[in-house]
């Protein structure tokens, strides 16, 4: 299967992969791709019916994923934005798992991203429970191990990328350790398959991101993703002690927390990409923003002390999709950009991200340590935001809707959800 995968991906070019539109399923190549996984048939066009946005943006995503992930295990694919280096590593990523099962990635390609026709907030999680629901593994040649490392790759495959963008933190793998199946793959004695999650995680979020033509992925990419490699096998390792995983999950978000506030300045994008772009400059900024904030009310600037006073529980927020409000925050506009060495932002981002924290003890659930997922209702689509909208977002309004956030708690999972309705703007 595998060997007629990759020829027919050989026979396809890029642009096409790039520039599909809306009769994408009325093409042959849209009807052959589906010959290699007919159990999607079925679903894929309740895609079409559920939503031709997500449906038509989901079909293009996964075709340029398989022409990419093909290009680079033959040693052939270009990026202006990675050095020659930096291809070789990710290629011998992808040759690992390939004399591995040379199942695993295409699997992983194909069908991490079927939930979107569904619900695109949780979709990672519908991919997964499709997958249960349809059997639509059942018909590869996988063990029983081997199907469920693949589909929790699958549910969590945002992970170690929202990590490295600021919208998650270490402490989200919490998550990973109330889910029972995942446990189960964990508690495996015979193969270590909590570093087979993570290696996977990270070479597939590679792949993803290049899954995009407009995004970018850089040199440094590498340095800072294995660095979230080896801290989450560092925790899983810690596994059954999960008091200790705790305290080792809230140390890291918290020695991460500098980086995670610039992601909205998009750090994990630019940095070191010129001379003036070093992580110290960003955090300058971040500072700088929330100096005068402080010194109007009478308060001594002192970062440690602002964060410590003021962010006290912002390990414990896993945001879901929130990058664009992040950058609208701090820029009042959403754009890919290198900062100005003179560049300013908007108190607006760390005053946010204050009240977020602040909520946590207004609601009386300060001493709980579990995780806080955040949800963004009725938020525009980032391309799909208008001035007006932008105009909106002041303060007073943001602490509106997070005092009036709808509250819940998942009891199997042992986590809060707080869902933010920006309709009430």
């Amino acid at each position: 299967m595998i060997e007629k995968l990759e020829k027919f991906f050989v026979s396809i070019d890029l642009t096409w992969c790039d520039n599909l539109g809306k009769d994408v399923h009325t093409s042959p190549s849209y009807q052959q791709l589906l010959d290699f996984f007919p159990n999607l048939r079925e679903l894929i066009q309740e895609g079409l019916n559920n939503d031709k946005f997500e449906y038509i943006r989901t079909l293009r995503h996964i075709f340029r994923l398989f022409k990419i992930y093909f290009l680079l295990k033959a040693g052939n694919f270009e990026y202006q934005y990675l050095s020659t280096i930096s291809l070789q590593k990710i290629r011998e990523k992808i040759e690992k798992f390939s004399d591995m099962n040379e199942l695993y990635l295409p699997l992983i390609l194909m069908y991490h991203d079927i939930g979107r026709f569904y619900d695109r907030k949780v979709h990672a999680y519908q991919s997964s429970k499709l997958i249960v629901e349809r059997n639509l593994f059942d018909c590869f040649p996988l063990s029983d191990l081997e199907k469920l490392l693949l589909r929790k790759v699958i549910e969590y495959h945002l992970l170690l990328a929202t990590i490295y963008t600021g919208e998650s933190t270490f402490f989200g793998i919490l998550s990973l350790l109330n889910d029972h199946e995942f446990v189960k793959l964990i508690s495996y004695s015979g193969k270590s398959y909590a570093d087979l999650f993570v290696d996977l995680l990270e070479l597939f979020t590679y792949l993803d991101i290049l899954g995009y033509p407009y995004s970018r992925v850089f040199d440094h990419y590498l340095k800072y993703y294995e660095e979230i490699n080896n801290k989450l096998k560092i925790l899983l390792k810690l596994w059954p002690n999960y008091s200790e995983i705790v305290l080792k999950a809230k140390q890291f978000s918290l020695e991460w927390l500098d980086w995670r506030l610039a992601g909205a300045l998009r750090i994990f994008q630019f940095v070191h990409t010129k001379p003036h772009l070093t992580q110290e400059f960003y955090y300058s900024i971040l500072r700088e923003s929330l100096r005068p904030e402080c010194e109007k009310r009478g308060i001594t600037f002192q970062w440690q002390e602002v964060k410590k006073r003021f962010l006290p529980h912002i390990y414990k927020f896993q945001l879901k999709y929130a990058l664009p409000l992040l950058m609208l925050l701090a820029f009042g506009e959403f754009k890919r950009f290198r900062l100005k060495e003179n560049q300013k932002i908007s108190p607006k981002l760390l005053q946010f991200w204050i009240l977020l924290s602040q909520e946590v003890t207004r609601r009386g659930l300060s001493e709980k340590e579990v995780v806080w997922n955040i949800y963004f209702e009725n938020l525009p689509f980032w391309s799909e935001i208008t001035n007006s909208f932008i105009q909106k977002l002041e303060i007073h309004r943001l602490k509106g809707i997070i005092n009036a956030a709808k509250l819940d708690f998942d009891e199997e999972r042992k986590e809060y959800n707080l869902y933010l309705d920006f309709n009430r703007l």
